[in-house]
């Protein structure tokens, strides 16, 4: 049985040392993509402040309010109410529409005020 289980290890010891040598190949290609894309999402080379192209302020509004939009998604779809259903739809799909941060929180407040006012 200890046998078995050394030969197993091995294994995996072996796949991880192959995946390794070929990430190292990958990786220039990699990060090319990335900065390709953050160059697509900003519109910009990269500026101060940026995270690949995405500001940590926009990251945590997006976080914070796709939060609000799951919590009234599942309220609605438990009590059967389609508003709160809707809206928490929206609240969770908005940001990755939106490139800059104050419109990211003017949406988000936005959505957030109208599920509390309307949530009958």
């Amino acid at each position: 049985m200890k046998k078995q289980n050394l030969e197993i290890f091995k294994f995996f010891l072996i796949a991880l040392v192959l995946i390794g040598i070929t990430h190292t190949g990958y990786c220039q290609d990699m990060k090319q993509i990335i900065n390709d894309a953050s160059l697509a999402y900003s519109g910009s080379e990269g500026s101060s402040g940026n995270l690949f192209g995405f500001s940590l302020w926009g990251l945590i509004g997006g976080f914070i309010f796709s939060g609000i939009g799951f919590v009234a998604f599942i309220y609605g779809k438990k009590n059967t109410e389609y508003k709160p259903m809707m809206i928490g739809i929206a609240l969770m799909v908005y940001p990755y529409f939106l490139r800059g941060t104050l419109a990211l929180y003017l949406v988000g407040i936005g959505l957030t005020a109208i599920l509390y006012f309307f949530r009958e």
